[in-house]
């Protein structure tokens, strides 16, 4: 299935302005005395099959879109590269395993037939909790290949949060690494788990249950049903994090992934000879559509179980990585090594959100590298992107990819220019954004206005069109007449001697009726060399220079990093869960903490 370029009948935007079309020399570079240098012979045109012949080149705002489903996407790549590489990854000797189109499609496709046999139909649940690998991202097409729904597990939820998940999404069958089986089955019990838990021990072999054959009658029969399902059907259901409530299933359409793999596609101008590099968690929406993006551009991507900085550089080398996708702490992982470890390196282009402090010195004035940031949220995985000919250092890129995007106030207002506010956004194609969220109607009644979806993030628009990001409209504190951002408040804390990491919450002031601030800190590791002790002495004095009065923190506690969990984008603390490892910490030892009075 697919969809031609639309006409100016068919509701495109009309052509921007020269500024919009990125015509401004200085839009193309970064900070003052921080020119980006140019991308190393790395071909920005992307070979979409549903631009005009007559216009080769990328162009954004993007006015072409890309309707089908992934596995339909897949099959007709298997038909044009069958045998061409697809997924990569080191084996645990160390040696390099390889699938191809034919492969993973082969073995996806027997993934479908179990599934099948187990009773799973078009429509119904079934749940993966699994670390990356190429045998879950199988499964995860295979549950597709039925026209099934795929309810991507965080691996690392335990007990009543675990619970929660699969007990709101209720899947028929769970596939899971056979050390997650029994956290699984002690909280999960609404299916015979001995007879329905399939675990990735026991993968299929590409004949089982389905000749190898792509034109044998079950493999057909498979295949049509794969045709058969349409792009605005439910296939996923994706947990947000959530920063200061339980976690809610976004649903998202069958033409998501690709709709938005499209888009990153255009973006990082990736052809069949680009290799991307792919080390975050699968469960989250950023593989969904980097995987569909490798696809449409008939290219491969390497993947790892979980993340390395010391292995990064030389994995991009092995591997001929030319682009990948990563997020905020990574970046500053991957700084950490220095430039020599990225001698000679193959990459090219990195995609990736939020941007640290020294990033685009590192990677793009050091290394050459591009650096393109966006914003997106599991309800859309991108309403805002950099592009190679247009972005500015600082932001979170433009509307260049299908999007509208506005700043509204509070009464659903747009905002002059540089004025803070809610950003909202709303789609120019279909597919481009969730459904909703599962078993929440008044959650997904309330996440529209006016047309309009409201994002819950504060952030302002300057005269050209590029988007700031101000944090969560939620992660406020009122103190003193004055709402602290809290986002803010913790970029700069972080940056007081001895602090590794730090969040900011508000506590109730019966006296004022409004709120303190207390900050939870880690100090920074003693076995860094280039750190300074943590005192509360200076950390109180550090307040007292670089933080406005009215957003001073009154109270301090030393907690761990591992109480620190921020969501995947926008990296904000999930502040529920803090405070509840916190509690559960205290109970456990039956010793409250200590909590230092600062005096600013």
């Amino acid at each position: 299935m697919t969809e031609s370029p639309p006409t100016p009948a068919q509701g495109t935007s009309p052509a921007p302005s020269s500024a919009a079309r990125g015509s401004s020399p200085d839009f193309s570079t970064g900070a003052p005395g921080h020119p980006a240098l140019p991308s190393r012979t790395h071909s920005t045109v992307f070979a979409c099959p549903h631009r005009e012949t007559e216009s080769p080149g990328t162009e954004f705002p993007l006015t072409c879109h890309h309707v089908s489903t992934p596995v339909v996407d897949l099959l007709n790549q298997v038909a044009a590269r069958p045998e061409a590489p697809l997924l990569t990854w080191e084996e645990p000797d160390g040696t390099i395993a390889t699938w191809s189109y034919r492969g993973f499609a082969r073995r996806a496709r027997a993934c479908a037939a179990l599934l099948q046999a187990k009773g799973v139909a078009a429509g119904e649940r079934v749940a993966l909790v699994c670390r990356n690998s190429a045998q879950r991202q199988a499964w995860q097409y295979g549950i597709w290949w039925l026209g099934a729904v795929e309810v991507s597990v965080n691996y690392d939820l335990a007990g009543d949060l675990l619970a929660a998940v699969l007990n709101d999404s209720e899947p028929s069958l769970i596939v899971l690494d056979a050390e997650f089986k029994a956290a699984v089955a002690g909280c999960y019990r609404r299916i015979d788990t001995a007879r329905h838990l399939e675990t990735l021990a026991d993968f299929p072999p590409e004949d089982a249950h389905c000749p190898r054959l792509p034109e044998s009658p079950a493999a057909t029969r498979l295949d049509e049903i794969a045709h058969a399902v349409e792009a605005d059907a439910l296939c996923s259901l994706i947990y947000t994090s959530g920063t200061t409530g339980p976690s809610k299933g976004v649903m998202l359409p069958a033409g998501y992934p690709t709709a938005n793999g499209h888009t990153i596609a255009h973006v990082a101008g990736l052809t069949s000879e680009d290799t991307g590099y792919f080390v975050l968690p699968f469960f989250h929406a950023d593989f969904h559509v980097v995987f569909s993006a490798v696809i449409l551009s008939g290219g491969s991507v390497a993947i790892r179980p979980k993340f390395s900085a010391n292995r990064f550089w030389s994995e991009v080398t092995r591997f001929g990585v030319t682009w990948t996708w990563t997020v905020g702490f990574l970046f500053s992982a991957i700084r950490s090594q220095g430039a020599d470890a990225a001698t000679d390196t193959p990459l090219r282009r990195i995609i990736g959100a939020p941007i640290p402090d020294g990033t685009y010195e590192y990677f793009e004035d050091q290394l050459g590298i591009d650096i393109l940031t966006l914003y997106g949220q599991t309800e859309a995985d991108g309403p805002l992107y950099d592009t190679p000919g247009r972005k500015r250092r600082g932001g979170i890129g433009w509307p260049s990819v299908g999007f509208e995007v506005q700043i509204h106030d509070e009464h659903g207002h747009e905002l002059p220019p540089d004025t803070p506010g809610e950003l909202v956004y709303r789609p120019k194609f279909p597919h481009m954004m969730m459904l909703g969220y599962w078993n929440r109607p008044e959650a997904t009644a309330s996440a529209w206005r006016d047309l309009w979806v409201r994002s819950g993030d504060r952030a302002s628009m300057d005269q050209e069109g590029f988007v700031f990001f101000h944090g969560r409209m939620s992660d406020s504190i009122r103190r003193r007449g004055e709402n602290v951002s809290v986002y803010e408040l913790e970029s700069t804390l972080r940056k007081a001697p001895g602090v590794e990491e730090c969040a900011a919450v508000g506590v109730d002031d019966d006296f004022s009726g409004e709120q303190e601030i207390k900050v939870f800190v880690v100090p920074s590791g003693a076995d860094d060399e280039h750190s300074h002790e943590f005192t509360v002495a200076a950390f109180q004095n550090y307040c007292r220079d670089h933080v406005a009065p009215y957003a001073r923190p009154k109270f301090l506690q030393i907690t761990d990093s591992k109480n620190i969990v921020r969501s995947p984008g926008t990296q904000v603390v999930q502040k529920h869960r803090l405070l509840r490892a916190v509690a559960e910490e205290e109970e456990a030892t039956g010793v409250p903490a200590t909590v230092y009075t600062i005096d600013v």
